[in-house]
């Protein structure tokens, strides 16, 4: 089963990538051909070494629960990568996604948002949720590919869990949910775009040279203060010895399932534009709806160094770009990411080491905006 846009990302990787279409070289880094330039066996969302069809690996983006009671979530710590968007109520929910390392359950299932679409149609061959809005599910329907198998409940491995209160009782058994939908087979280069360098590596044999374009230089930054609102003040800390940004939900540790405190090699903060959903939520209230599409500032948090950069996405199905203060393109550090969608101009707000940063400029529109986009009143 393939993806149109998946088909379209990679081709354009391929360009710069691939002498030849077969996975097989596209794993082998040793080949023979003068000059030949071919693609590492990396997964698609970390870039960290994977087997020989790493990239060829079904991708699964679910809906995820973030309110305090269903604290730790199951399967949140093997994502490969991990969005937090700011939901009804002032709460936030996660949209996380796995390749490299699926847990045979994922939950509690939640239901789909705007945003998901613009955050799994880059990327997903499968997108798991619990349903959603009449209006979000119109949208889901005209936006995301025909092609990408959407699971809900009521579909094979969408179970509701004895002894768990609704609606936070719905998990999703993964192995029950792939033995039931299509293959895979659709390479992918992930959710950021690699630039041309990282995404092709000169076979040994080759004398071709490329201007590497030198990394940014970050600053220090030891800890993250985040709010999507007066309710959600998410924090995190650099754990100079692991290695890993440290989550916590004010002063309590975000933990995993284990016990153990959950921590991501990467953290990025995205500044987006919120608008209205068009529809009210359960309890009545405005429900927000944050829009990627677009462009504006973001930081890129790894190794204990904070980097400024700009992002740009030009539509809802497609990647999102990043580059440097100067332009240049900007490939993300490899390893597991977690990413604050931050909307800036209304009640997201965040600092480094307890300064706040200031919005710079606001988050620009897309010259096509998305569908169906209400402003905020």
């Amino acid at each position: 089963m393939k993806s149109a846009p998946r088909i379209f990302i990679f081709g354009l990787a391929a360009m710069f990538a691939l002498s030849s279409c077969g996975s097989e070289d596209v794993a082998d880094s040793g080949s023979d051909t003068p000059g030949a330039v071919v693609s590492p066996a990396i997964w698609s969302l970390t870039g960290l070494p994977g087997p020989d069809d790493a990239q060829l690996k079904p991708i699964l983006v679910v809906k995820i629960e973030n309110n305090s009671i269903v604290r730790p979530q199951t399967g949140l710590d093997r994502a490969d990568l991990i969005f937090e968007e700011l939901v009804e109520g002032g709460a936030t929910r996660f949209a996380a996604a796995y390749q490299s390392n699926i847990p045979d359950e994922v939950g509690p299932v939640r239901s789909v948002r705007h945003v998901d679409v613009s955050i799994a149609a880059p990327i997903a061959d499968v997108f798991a949720f619990s349903g959603g809005a009449k209006r979000t599910m119109k949208y889901v329907g005209l936006e995301l590919p025909t092609t990408m198998s959407q699971v809900r409940e009521g579909a094979p491995g969408m179970n509701r869990k004895p002894g768990v209160s609704a609606p936070n009782n719905l998990f999703l058994d993964t192995k029950q949910m792939f033995s039931a939908v299509a293959e895979y087979d659709t390479p992918s280069s992930g959710f950021f775009v690699p630039s041309p360098i990282s995404a092709a590596v000169p076979a040994p044999s080759s004398s071709a040279t490329a201007a590497v374009v030198p990394a940014p230089v970050g600053k220090t930054v030891n800890t993250v203060e985040v709010a999507f609102s007066t309710l959600a003040k998410p924090n995190w800390k650099w754990n100079a010895a692991d290695k890993l940004w440290m989550r916590s939900e004010g002063s309590n540790p975000f933990n995993n399932i284990d016990g153990s405190q959950f921590g991501t090699n990467n953290l990025v903060i995205i500044e987006i534009r919120e608008v209205d959903a068009g529809y009210k939520g359960s309890t009545g209230g405005y429900v927000p709806r944050s829009v990627t599409s677009g462009s504006g500032r973001g930081w890129v948090l790894s190794n204990g160094k904070a980097v400024e950069v700009k992002w740009n996405k030009p539509t809802v199905v497609s990647q999102m770009e990043l580059s440097d203060t100067n332009g240049n393109p900007f490939t993300m550090p490899t390893g597991r990411t977690w990413v604050e969608l931050l909307p800036v101009e209304t009640t997201g707000k965040y600092g480094f080491d307890g300064v706040a940063v200031a919005m710079s400029t606001p988050p620009q529109p897309a010259a096509v905006p998305e569908r169906d986009e209400i402003l905020t009143p």
